[in-house]
Parts: structure tokens; sequence; C-alpha cells
């Protein structure tokens, strides 16, 4: 209630008082991850705008599922959340969602948001992609890489062409590294990513790294509505058999951020321990990591720390093997066994997708 109150206050004022920025940076509750819920997708960012006095805004979207922490730095969208779900219902089922959302942002930019002025516009998620345009037809619109990206993620390619949601909307994609450009490139027979993807890289944050194993495991989990009830029930009772013939590891499980507790993981949880909440403590504390698909594979791999793939999502999620070119797919066994050379392995292999943040390139982007 705190949190709309104060959406509310903010919204309210805006119709009385003008608000010019640069930049509006607007993304999901859900990935305030950081320390005291801060955006960490976004921090490069908001370090870059700072030193060159670039203006800007953070908008935090309501999450209401996951009850993720509020951003301090952030004001709730909540109350012009509730007005686009509102509006929404209110214009013909029958509209396409992306000239809906467009109709619904230029309703705003004429009562609530008149007064809010911007020049760029970038979101994690892709959220409100299209009601943004609505506001401002002139703005440039940016997607920032917050995930994997492969050849068939709908959010991006569908039906070998680019997701109408971003060409429609003329949007721009801010990448970590060439190989995630790379395969959009060549998924893309509209050649509209040739001309609408810039490559800023990611801030590293490699402070250590192992050489040698420990007993301590690392299970990043993928039960979410991304798959079947029966997929999610699959892939929870082959880590389980994982856990149990591994009498002599120790498994720390990091569910995802969107697991709505839909399905028990009780009895996982009686053998293993809760993950720390921090990432890089995951990492400080685990040598190995175990997942399916999951983005950390990357984070990992820049520690030096080798990924073993769960098989039982393999026919559906298979973009580590076929497009990643992950150096290997071997067992828990195999890499302690032969740790030195898989951790030199995996770190040279993530540099193809993730390169040194580049502060000029991420400016020159900007409008």
């Amino acid at each position: 209630m705190i949190r709309f109150l104060k959406s509310f206050i903010f919204f309210l004022r805006l119709l009385v008082v003008k608000r010019y920025v640069d930049v509006i940076l607007y993304a999901p509750q859900h990935f305030n991850r950081g320390k005291d819920g801060s955006n960490e997708y976004f921090k490069a960012i908001i370090d870059v705008l700072e030193s060159n006095n670039i203006s800007y805004i953070s908008f935090d979207e309501p999450d209401y599922i996951t009850k993720s922490r509020n951003n301090k730095d952030s004001i709730p969208f909540d109350f012009i959340y509730l007005v686009i779900l509102i509006l929404r219902r209110l214009y013909s089922t029958e509209m396409n969602c992306i000239v809906k959302d467009q109709k619904v942002g230029s309703f705003l930019s004429k009562t609530f948001l008149r007064k809010l002025k911007f020049k760029n516009y970038i979101v994690s998620s892709q959220s409100m992609l299209s009601v943004f345009r609505g506001i401002n037809n002139n703005a440039r619109l940016f997607d920032l890489q917050h995930g994997i990206i492969y050849s068939d993620k709908e959010s991006y390619i569908k039906n070998n062409i680019a997701n109408l949601k971003l060409s429609e909307n003329n949007v721009k994609l801010l990448v970590v590294g060439e190989g995630f450009k790379e395969i959009l490139e060549a998924a893309d027979s509209s050649n509209y990513f040739k001309k609408n993807i810039h490559v800023i890289g990611s801030k590293k944050h490699k402070t250590f790294s192992h050489t040698h194993p420990n007993r301590s495991v690392l299970v990043t989990l993928q039960i979410t509505e991304d798959h079947t009830k029966e997929q999610n029930q699959k892939l929870l009772d082959e880590i389980i058999n994982m856990v149990n013939s591994h009498d002599d590891l120790v498994f720390y499980i990091r569910s995802h951020p969107r697991f709505k507790n839909d399905l028990d993981v009780s009895e996982l949880f009686k053998k293993t321990n809760v993950a720390p909440k921090d990432l890089i403590n995951c990492f400080r504390d685990c040598s190995i990591h175990v997942t399916s698909y999951s983005t950390t594979t990357f984070e990992c791999a820049e520690f030096g720390i080798p990924t073993v793939f769960l098989k039982s999502l393999k026919d559906n999620f298979n973009m580590f093997e076929n497009e990643f070119k992950y150096p290997f797919d071997d067992t828990l066994k195999d890499v302690f066994l032969n740790y030195k050379r898989y951790s030199d392995e995996v770190i040279n292999w993530r540099e193809r997708f993730y390169s040194e943040f580049d502060e000029k390139k991420f400016i020159f982007s900007l409008k």
C-alpha cells in the first residue's frame, strides 16, 4: 500500500510539474536482486549516466507474485501500471496487442504523462515497449539484454524474423557480446537486427577464480511457468536423483526469481541447503554449477566455475550445446577429476559472448 501511495503521489505531481530527462530506465520489480534491492543490470549504465551528467529517471514495474524487493532508487510505476491494465480492457479485444498498447501510451501522453519528456527509453525484459512508443513516437527505444538469447527465443525471433514487438516499435537491442549478435543476425531473414544491435558489453565482477574443486555444488533451479507441469516435475526428479547419488557433496539450491511455489520441492530441500542470496557469495562458496540452461552458466564461467547440464529438458532447451557451443557436456565426476582443464576452458569460452563494458559505445547509442 505504501508503495502504491508513493507512486500515486509522484504521478499526481507530474500532472502539474514538468519533468525532462535524457533517459528513462524501466524494469520489472523481480530484477531487484542486488544489495538493498538494486537492479544489477542497470548498474553500469547508471554509473555512466551519472559520470557524464546525463539525466535519467528509473521506474520499477510492480510484481505482486514473487514478493521481490523494492528498489529505493526507483519510482514505483504501480499507479500508471494499474491505469494501463484498465485501459487495455477498455480497448477492443480484436485489436492487435501492439497497436492497443501504442494507443494506451498515446492516451497517457495526453493525460498523466503529458509533462514527462524523454529522449531514450531503456528496458529490461521488453516491458511496455509499445506503451512507451505510444507515449513518445520520436524517442529511441532500447531493450537491454538480461538473459541468454538464442535463435528461436520468441521474444526476439518469431517465424524466422525479428519479433514484431521489436520491429514495429523500432527497438534497438543492447547486447553484451558479439556471440549473441551473431546468433540473432543469422536467424533473422528480415535483416532487422543487422542495423539495430549495439554490443555494449557488461561489467566484469571477477575478484577471484577457482583453480581446484571443493565439495560444494550450486544448483540453479529453473522450475517456472516457462515449462509444463510435467517438464518441471521431470526436472525436479532429476535433481533429487543427482543429490541422492552424491552423498559426498553439499548442494546449494538457488530457486528461480519467477518460481511461484506451485510445485512441491520440500523433498529436495531435505538433503540440500538454500544458496546465499547474493550470487557472488554462491560463486565464492561453490566450485561447480548444475543447471538445465540457466544464464548463470555464463556468470559462473567468469570465475572459472564449470557447469554440468541436467538432461531432462534437453530435447526442448539445448541451446548451450547447439548454439553457444559449450566446451563440454560431462558428468560431475568428470569435472572433479579434470577440474583445472575445465575451468580454463569455460573462461575462454565466455569471452565471445560477454565482452568488457564499453562506455563510449553505450553513449554513442543514445539519442
